[in-house]
Parts: C-alpha cells; structure tokens; sequence
C-alpha cells in the first residue's frame, strides 16, 4: 500500500486564477516525500542516508481549489544501484478524483564527498516493500 498524507491547501497556495499554483504541486509532493522518508529514517540523520532530487515529472490533471481535502500518495516502483523512483499521485479525497500525478527520482549522496553513493542493502531492502 502506498504512504498517503493529508494535504492543507492555503490560501497562499492559490494563483491568481482562484486555484492551486502548479509549482506548489511539487511543493506538496516535497512535503509527502520529507513525511515518508523521515518515517523510514526514524530519527536518524539526514545527512547519515539521504538524497538528492534528480528529476521531477508532474502531469496536471485537474485543478485543486481553495477548501478541497487531498491527499498526496508514496510509492516506490523502481531501486537502483544508487537511485531509486517515487510515483505520486494527488488526489482529491471526497470523490477519489487524481487531480495530479508525477514521479522523482532520487540519488542517494554521501554529502561528506559529494559524490552518489550506493543504496544500502537495507534500504534498498524497505525501499522495495514501498511498491
């Protein structure tokens, strides 16, 4: 099952047009990705496991309007040697409708070098039950 957080839309959120910017979209996709990897990391470090964003997709689907519920869906559908891809899906919550749907990819980093460094097994390990 995917990792799904509930969404607040702001009113700052909003464009001129009365709906969500789309740059704020991935703004939400960051937010569903902190909460999903901090899970995994467990009060663990950052620096000690983590990444940095390589690629960003997002295709709109429908707009989110100021007072509607979404959630931000999670899911890992491919591991590398030192990268990994997360699927998301935004959707909005009262009649399931996917208003918005994009992937990232991640390379993990050794910030000490600043150089890729391989997926752990253990990670790569979790990383494949999050499919």
């Amino acid at each position: 099952m995917a990792f799904s957080l509930p969404i607040d839309v702001r009113f700052a959120d909003l464009d001129a047009l009365g709906h969500v910017n789309h740059a704020v979209f991935v703004t939400y996709l960051e937010h569903a990705r902190t909460r999903w990897w901090g899970g995994y990391l467990a009060g663990r470090s950052f620096q000690e496991e983590g990444f940095l964003i390589a690629r960003v997709e997002l295709d709109y689907r429908k707009p989110i309007l100021l007072g509607d519920d979404v959630r931000v869906e999670v899911r890992c559908p491919h591991v590398g040697h030192t990268s990994f891809t997360l699927a998301y899906r935004v959707i909005r919550t009262k009649d399931e409708v996917v208003l918005a749907e994009g992937q990232t990819v991640q390379v993990m980093m050794d910030f000490a070098t600043q150089r890729p460094r391989p997926v752990r097994p253990a990670t790569q390990a979790w990383l494949r039950t999050q499919g």
